[in-house]
């Protein structure tokens, strides 16, 4: 299954985890108000911009993000970063919010529902938010070097021994937990009340520290 991405805001940050987006085959499209960047960004992408400001609830919708999976706040500016994400979850409520914080100090403002993970923009690398792991059926998303974490995306592939499992039966590394399931059909679930069937996706959030360990379990598991 492809999944549609809204990147907003246009920096180093964001044009790198496109660029791995595009290899992984899903699709994106970056918002952002200057014209400068997006003309540059075109060189690089195409035709995947929307001008416009993110926290507009008609950019959004041009934008698509009645059906996008994701929606990744990368603006530079966290009041943008903060609005443009409540926007985006009053508008599609099944949307995955990712949140990248600029000031520490404007962390606690965004503990609330509207914001599925946060993490601060300035402890993030190019190939710690999104680098494709040797299996292309694991996706790396991202690492808060803060909580010392990471997030994984597991693909069930054809022959998983996860087809037919409620994810509440899947055993998961020691302090790891399942965060979300995206189904075949895009639908983000929070409470597992369906089986996993070929395609759907699971968001792992593993601890740091053991990511080599973790990574061989999980694809011991899923194999």
């Amino acid at each position: 299954m492809q999944l549609y991405i809204i990147i907003s805001g246009i920096n180093e940050i964001s044009k790198n985890l496109a660029i791995n987006l595009l290899e992984h085959g899903d699709e994106f499209i970056f918002v952002d108000n200057n014209k400068k960047k997006i003309k540059k960004n075109e060189g690089i992408f195409g035709f995947v911009n929307q001008h416009g400001n993110s926290y507009s609830k008609e950019t959004l919708i041009d934008a698509g993000v009645e059906r996008a999976n994701f929606f990744i706040a990368a603006n530079r500016d966290d009041k943008i970063n903060f609005v443009s994400s409540q926007i985006a979850k009053n508008i599609n409520s099944k949307i995955f919010n990712i949140v990248l914080i600029n000031d520490q100090s404007n962390i606690d403002i965004f503990k609330g529902d509207d914001f599925d993970f946060i993490i601060k923009s300035n402890q993030i690398t190019a190939d710690s938010i999104s680098s494709v792991i040797e299996n292309n059926n694991v996706l790396h998303l991202f690492t808060n070097t803060d909580s010392h974490t990471e997030i994984l995306m597991i693909i069930i592939s054809e022959d998983s021994n996860y087809i037919g499992k409620n994810p509440n039966e899947i055993s998961v590394p020691n302090n790891s937990k399942i965060i979300a399931v995206i189904n075949s059909s895009g639908n983000i679930n929070y409470d597992y009340s369906t089986d996993l069937r070929v395609l759907d996706k699971i968001l792992i959030q593993i601890p740091l520290k053991h990511e080599k360990t973790e990574l061989k379990f999980l694809n011991e598991k899923r194999n």
